[in-house]
């Protein structure tokens, strides 16, 4: 079956649940050109999105899209979208993005793969009434949903009873051939804290180096992976540069290298609905690499009950922190407690193509 995947962000330089899903299913992958910041950036992007023409490169597809207005913009989109999936004879998608297309229009059956809880108002995220609006409006006309967790299935199944849980997953041979950078960074010797992901103000990144910097010791070192030229992101660097490692993005083969460095791994969120019913995929990263995880009580990540993830509120990160870094030595490998193979990309592949099958 040919299926159009369409990812939330064309994101390529990190994990992209929708594009990993697309490899095991051999589909064709909707990529465009979007930059984020100031309004020059913006108008850069909107403008050489415009100047794009349709292109197929192997599974790859580029076509012109349309960013603004909000209430026009998928008009357009689901226009030239139909024709894409006319001429390469698309008979189903699965679509990841919020706000570029009316899935009530589109001609062929449609999957939502909703990887976040967007069905709350949430402004520091951009979520206000009138996309949420939007979103369950797509979410009613889609022939069925795909949630990343049991409580956002949940919560989907009131507007569409054709909803399953495909939580995200990780490539399990990548992190078994992995090494250490320690010696490459200056960090033998030393317990490394870390962040690997996306930065942005809701990770809480600042407030977790900030509970770090209260047990720091020349024992222990902080890393940071990730990032891009956001304020937010700046600023961290400005502020911590000196006391802490910034990286910034490295190339995807690299990332599990940096998974192994790290012996704990932190995931300060805030917690609300759109971090407490999602999967970070960063969970399951930091123990494949064989790092121990602290993470703020997020819902989800607490119902799964992995045996290598600690919780605790951010006020008390620095606490945990200590007492964390002091069980380490007694502590098991996290493969030698979980099996992370039932996160394979592949078996979950496998469960979305049972589930298209189903659909179309």
């Amino acid at each position: 079956m040919k299926i159009l995947f369409i990812p939330h962000i064309p994101e390529t330089g990190l994990i992209n649940r929708v594009y990993e899903l697309a490899d095991q299913l051999g589909g064709y992958k909707l990529i465009w050109k979007m930059e984020g910041g100031n309004w020059g950036n913006k108008v850069k992007s909107q403008l050489s999105s415009l100047l794009r023409r349709v292109k197929v490169t192997g599974r790859w597809v580029e076509m012109p899209l349309l960013f603004r207005p909000e209430k026009w913009a998928p008009l357009f989109n689901t226009y030239l979208l139909n024709r894409v999936v006319k001429e390469l004879g698309v008979e189903a998608v699965v679509n990841g993005n919020a706000l570029l297309f009316d899935i009530s229009a589109v001609e062929v059956p449609v999957i939502y793969d909703l990887v976040d809880d967007h069905l709350t108002p949430n402004s520091k995220i951009g979520l206000t009434p009138r996309r949420v609006g939007k979103i369950v409006w797509d979410i009613r006309h889609s022939a069925g949903v795909v949630a990343v967790s049991t409580l956002l299935e949940e919560k989907v199944k009131k507007f569409n009873p054709h909803t399953i849980t495909i939580e995200n997953g990780l490539y399990l041979e990548r992190f078994t051939s992995a090494r250490s950078l320690k010696r490459e960074l200056g960090l033998e010797g030393k317990i490394v804290f870390g962040y690997i992901g996306g930065v942005s103000s809701w990770t809480q990144l600042h407030r977790g180096i900030g509970k770090y910097l209260k047990i720091a010791s020349d024992e222990t070192a902080f890393l940071v992976v990730g990032g891009d030229n956001r304020s937010y992101y700046r600023k961290l660097v400005e502020k911590y540069g000196e006391k802490v490692h910034f990286v910034g993005a490295v190339p995807p083969p690299q990332v599990p290298n940096y998974f192994k460095t790290l012996d704990i791994g932190l995931i300060p969120f805030e917690v609300n609905d759109f971090t407490s019913n999602a999967f970070p995929i960063k969970s399951l990263e930091y123990g494949a690499g064989g790092a121990y995880v602290l993470s703020t009580p997020l819902n989800y990540l607490q119902s799964k009950k992995f045996p290598f993830i600690q919780f605790a509120p951010i006020g008390e990160f620095a606490t945990q922190m200590e007492k964390l870094k002091t069980q380490l030595p007694t502590l098991p490998s996290p493969s030698q407690i979980f099996d992370f193979s039932e996160y394979d990309w592949k078996r979950l592949g496998e469960k979305l193509e049972k589930f298209v099958e189903k659909l179309v």
